[in-house]
């Protein structure tokens, strides 16, 4: 592959024309975490010669022209976090820092990136095909809440003007797109793709058309239910003015084997050397593992069920190890590998009896599914086994884990003790989000073991093995059917189990084409058809927030 750092072209490059040119508005780092760096590395193993463009400069159209027109297409994403999200906090101030950018320096990407991109490439080459991905296309990919606008918008198809949009983990349709337009065919019916068509597909499901949707409440409630429910098995297909928006299927599942070969490839695990500045997304995960996809949650502020899938496709013990070994012949590594999970750590494993055939929105909500097989036990056996490895001083768990998959486990205690004792160098991250059921209700996220009886569990396990360690909870405030004094009950709760007050409290952003962004924008579920109260004023959303925050608790925080 040939990179392009930041705003110029790559010196001595011999490259007549490219096949692909991908282009993201993070920083490149040739790392399995960024998708940029997986999407070039699976092509470049085809055989596709591939140019990347990282950060171009979005005010001059000639940055999207270092290395030409190419033959096949654009690829653009925003990168690993959506632009909007980047550049506003949730009380819409706009961040002064970046982790995907050298130094953290903030500003260096445009509001809707992927848009903005899109339309520099149209600006310059008016027929080269566009191919969008990442995240910000991916939750954008039909009618979506915008919390920065507060309204509804279109699908991003239409406002990019790209060609197709792939959404989800996408090594298999990239790798299809790249084969079909290499052979003048055409793009339609690719699993985990949408498309703009002039004609409804025959066998599609139709939703209610977009203008419909975007003028009624009732309209989108019906209209994301529908699409939930259904995206997942149907060709769905949407009017849009004189087109149709039509949205495949995803791919079939990914094998193990698959995902052990992508994991596999000559990735150097290292930002590009021309950067100055260290990455600081890179430096919190370069000794860290990826083990598995998916989550079984289905929480309904979280885009990972949407974007990932809602089954966990985990890597082989051989392949994982492999990547140890390969971290371990880095210069700079001390012997620490600081994680080996995901979203949650202990889902590695996880398997469904009945092979994920199943009509439930969530493995663990309202109750958690018989069919659901826990492997806390693999998960250890794995981390033992990473421990013993040659240059390997200490193994950890940095991403956390969901405690209450973990204590549903038949040795639930002896898995416990062994967690606490071999793996948590100090503190063990879990994410309760809210200690309120009426809350958690609507996050669909009802703990399946009761918080305080895990506290406790922690307390007696960590006298035991007579280590000191501290759970350190996650905290959601201003959610959809919030008030003030739910966040002071839970203030309360959080103080008398944990015996402090953590700074882990974020303020809810209704991210785009999540349950919870339909909540806040209609104030009532469109699975479940419960009525919460939203609250939308700034002021009364910062007074929830500051309930961990206020002066007097900030002062007596302190002198704990």
């Amino acid at each position: 592959m040939h990179f392009l750092p930041l705003n110029g072209p790559e010196t001595g490059s011999k490259q007549k024309q490219f096949d692909i040119v991908l282009l993201t508005g993070d920083a490149y780092v040739d790392h399995p975490s960024f998708g940029t760096a997986v999407m070039g590395r699976v092509l470049e193993s085809a055989g596709y010669q591939v140019g990347i463009i990282a950060m171009p400069d979005w005010k001059n159209p000639l940055s999207v022209t270092a290395f030409g027109k190419p033959r096949l297409f654009f690829g653009v994403t925003s990168g690993n976090v959506d632009s909007m999200l980047s550049r506003y906090t949730a009380f819409r101030k706009v961040r002064n820092d970046d982790p995907y950018t050298p130094g953290g320096q903030g500003g260096l990407k445009p509001e809707r990136a992927v848009i903005v991109y899109c339309n520099l490439i149209k600006s310059v080459y008016k027929d080269v095909p566009i191919v969008l991905g990442g995240i910000e296309a991916s939750l954008r990919r039909l009618v979506h809440f915008d919390f920065w606008s507060n309204r509804l918008r279109r699908c991003i198809l239409e406002d990019s003007r790209a060609d197709i949009l792939v959404y989800g983990m996408g090594e298999r349709q990239i790798l299809e797109i790249a084969q079909r337009l290499d052979l003048g065919m055409g793009l339609e019916n690719i699993p985990g793709t949408v498309l703009l068509m002039k004609e409804q597909p025959e066998d599609a499901f139709l939703l209610p058309s977009e203008e419909q949707v975007m003028s009624d409440y009732e309209s989108f409630i019906q209209f994301y239910r529908l699409f939930y429910r259904s995206f997942s098995s149907k060709i769905l297909a949407q009017p849009a003015v004189k087109r149709h928006i039509v949205h495949y299927p995803p791919p079939k599942d990914q094998t193990s084997d698959e995902l052990d070969k992508v994991y596999d490839l000559p990735f150097t695990r290292l930002p590009h050397p021309a950067y100055k500045k260290p990455i600081p997304a890179f430096e919190m995960i370069r000794f860290s593992i990826t083990a598995h996809r998916g989550c079984v949650s289905g929480c309904a502020f979280c885009s990972l069920a949407l974007h990932q899938g809602r089954k966990i496709i985990s890597r082989s013990e051989m392949s994982i190890l492999k990547e140890v070994e390969k971290i371990a012949e880095n210069e700079n590594f001390k012997g620490h590998i600081t994680d080996i999970g995901g979203p949650s750590a202990n889902m590695y494993g996880i398997t469904c009896s009945k092979n994920w055939k199943c009509g439930r929105d969530s493995c663990t909500f309202p109750d958690l599914c018989p069919n659901l097989q826990i492997a806390t036990e693999i998960w250890l056996k794995l981390l033992d086994e990473t421990k013993n490895l040659k240059n390997i001083k200490n193994v950890t768990i940095g991403s956390g884990i969901r405690y209450d998959l973990l204590m549903r486990e038949k040795n639930a205690g002896n898995l416990l003790k062994r967690l606490l004792k071999d793996y948590v160098s100090g503190q063990l991250k879990i994410a309760p989000e809210h200690t309120r059921p009426e809350v958690l209700k609507g996050m669909h996220k009802t703990p399946v073991y009761p918080l305080e009886e895990f506290v406790k569990e922690v307390e007696k396990t960590r006298s035991a093995i007579d280590k000191k360690v501290y759970l350190v909870p996650y905290l959601l405030s201003c959610y959809p059917g919030c008030t003030l004094a739910n966040m002071q009950d839970m203030q309360n709760d959080i103080q008398r189990l944990f015996k402090f007050l953590p700074k882990q409290v974020q303020a809810f952003i209704p991210l785009p084409m999540t349950i919870a962004s339909v909540i806040y924008y209609c104030g009532v579920d469109p699975l479940t058809g419960l009525k919460y109260e939203v609250e939308k004023l700034p002021q009364k959303r910062k007074q929830q927030h500051d309930v961990f925050f206020s002066p007097k608790i900030k002062k007596d925080r302190d002198k704990k």
